[in-house]
């Protein structure tokens, strides 16, 4: 049959004249003497004799090659079932065009395998970004310069996505010329878990930073609240000795007004550190917004216009208007700032927003808040707007970008939204303005603040022979309150620590009139003393004295019978009407 075949191939070859063909090389099966077949090749040459051609066949058994080729589409069988199970993407590139990828590239890059292999198909799939960088990568590994073999880069799949890809390429050399062999592997999972760790610990850095920062302008304040009560109280000593004509009143007025001023910076310090003074009721954020912005519309730029949108539904919150307000003037000076000499606009708005884990997770103080519903208010300019490396600075007491600094501003901010137990998010890029939307919970979820207790007016005035135990570890604290109480008739004794304090208390026959005592001190500290003299004296009544606000001094006091509180530093007038209420 094979025979018949090929005989009558071959008379077909040599009619047609193909046999003119010189070196006509053809592959036919041959069968040996015993019956077995093999492959043979035949290369035959016309010879022409006259007019006669004449033919000579070279017969050569070609046995070995065919098994040598059959094993080779087999090993390149296995080779390509093996490749095309790997995960990875692998393909090798000339340097024009793809000559071989594995099936993984359909799934990393969503092109068909045709697609893949087709020109221009690595500029369709690398990020225009990527583009020129991996280009030159490409160029110099085929010049055989040397390159790092690992390098990272962004692909757009054919369905828009974008993804990250971390490749490695190694020169090679495929069908006789240079090529790269590429193995790439998807990665964009990894990138975007490492990107959300990289915000993560920039958060937990920052809440670290902030609240050393916090712990430190409490600490200052508290301290610099010790000296203030000295020179606030010798002050108003000197005014009382001084005739009102002498020529140093003016002098020492001028030492009290400065000393106030440095007062209300120890205020501020404290609202940075979360222990300011708050006075908590329930705030209607939409009338405070618009009071101020009334308020502060002759102090912004003349080229800036405000807007308001108060949402109706925005509901009461639990806060001190005192406070609030210096946030809403810090934001919207702020933003006046941002706008400065160009035209603008800052948009106010107040409303309710249901936040997410996610959306507290990027928020300034975000300290494990509750997901819920939260009251806000926002202020957004169309001003410069922040810089990356602006934006995480903006909260550090002191930090500003003006010329000249007014201040703690956003740092203060920070402290009383700290205290309201709220969170800050901030947007900004540069050119496009900047939004702040400060969220405080709503009165009815609200964690409670503590509130001061109201001021108790005096029955009758105190008996001018009442002894006070004034207990404070600052001499100087000491030595001036006594010298006030003293002009005013009470009897003084004076101790340094909770220790000689009991030491003291218990000397006496009878009990001391009131106890004047400082929080804050070492060995034994305010709240160890109050303890220890309620139990040599249950009916004591305690006066406590600290730097720091009254609710965050007193929370530590809940449900105890405080006679007052009174806090540093402190005026003649406030220390006397402390002591007659709680005489009274």
């Amino acid at each position: 049959q094979h025979r018949e075949a090929h005989r009558i191939g071959l008379a077909r070859f040599l009619a047609t004249g193909e046999a003119r063909i010189l070196n006509r090389r053809i592959a036919i099966t041959a069968m040996r003497r015993n019956g077995e077949e093999f492959p043979v090749e035949l290369a035959i040459t016309p010879l022409r004799t006259g007019d006669t051609y004449h033919f000579t066949a070279f017969i050569a058994d070609i046995t070995d090659r065919k098994l040598a080729e059959e094993a080779l589409r087999e090993s390149e069988a296995r080779f390509r079932a093996v490749v095309d199970t790997v995960p990875a993407a692998i393909r090798i590139y000339d340097g024009d065009r793809i000559v071989f990828a594995n099936g993984a590239n359909t799934s990393l890059t969503g092109y068909c395998h045709e697609e893949v292999l087709a020109p221009g198909f690595l500029q369709r799939l690398v990020h225009p970004e990527d583009l020129p960088a991996l280009a030159h990568r490409e160029a110099r590994r085929l010049r055989g310069e040397p390159d790092d073999s690992q390098y990272t880069s962004r692909i757009v799949r054919k369905d828009g996505h974008v993804r990250w890809i971390v490749s490695d390429a190694v020169p090679i050399t495929f069908d006789g010329r240079p090529a790269t062999l590429v193995t790439s592997i998807d990665i964009t999972e990894r990138k975007q878990a490492e990107e959300e760790r990289r915000k993560l610990d920039l958060q937990v850095q920052h809440a670290q930073k902030l609240e050393s920062l916090g712990v430190l302008a409490g600490g200052i304040a508290h301290d610099f609240n010790n000296l203030l009560v000295a020179v606030l109280g010798n002050a108003s000593l000197a005014l009382m000795e001084l005739s009102p004509e002498s020529p140093a009143r003016e002098t020492i007025e001028s030492i009290e007004v400065a000393a106030r001023r440095a007062a209300d910076l120890t205020g501020q310090m404290l609202a940075y550190s979360g222990k300011g003074h708050f006075l908590v009721g329930p705030l209607n954020l939409p009338h405070l917004v618009e009071e101020m912005g009334h308020l502060l519309v002759v102090a912004i730029s003349k080229q800036a216009t405000l807007a308001y949108h108060f949402a109706p539904d925005t509901p009461l919150i639990q806060a001190d208007a005192t406070q609030i307000r210096q946030v809403v003037m810090n934001l919207i000076t702020n933003a006046s700032d941002a706008i400065g000499d160009t035209a603008g606009v800052i948009a106010i708005g107040t409303g309710m927003f249901s936040a997410d884990r996610a959306y507290l997770s990027e928020t300034y103080l975000d300290n494990d808040l509750p997901e819920g519903d939260y009251a806000f208010v926002e202020v957004t300019d169309t001003g410069s707007g922040m810089a990356e490396e602006t934006r995480l600075r903006i909260f550090d007491p002191f930090f500003t970008t003006k010329f000249t600094g007014r201040g703690l501003g956003l740092a203060a901010v920070l402290g009383i939204v700290r205290g309201h137990h709220g969170a800050i998010k901030i947007s900004s890029e540069v050119g496009r303005g900047t939004t702040f939307r400060v969220l405080f919970p709503v009165a009815e979820r609200s964690t409670a603040i503590a509130t001061a207790p109201a001021t108790k007016l005096p029955a009758e005035p105190a008996p001018s022979n009442a002894t006070i135990l004034l207990v404070d570890d600052d001499a100087t604290v000491r030595t001036v309150t006594r010298r006030i109480l003293e002009r005013f008739g009470y009897i003084v004794i004076a101790a340094r620590d909770g220790n000689e304090a009991l030491a003291l208390f218990q000397q006496q026959t009878p009990f001391p009139d009131l106890v004047l005592l400082d929080l804050t001190m070492p060995g034994m500290d305010g709240r160890a003393t109050f303890r220890e003299l309620r139990r040599i004296d249950a009916t004591a009544r305690i006066v406590l004295m600290s730097g720091y606000g009254e609710a965050d001094a007193t929370e530590q006091f809940s449900g105890e019978d405080l006679a007052g509180f009174i806090q540093k530093p402190f005026h003649m007038s406030d220390l006397l009407t402390a002591l007659t209420n709680a005489l009274a």
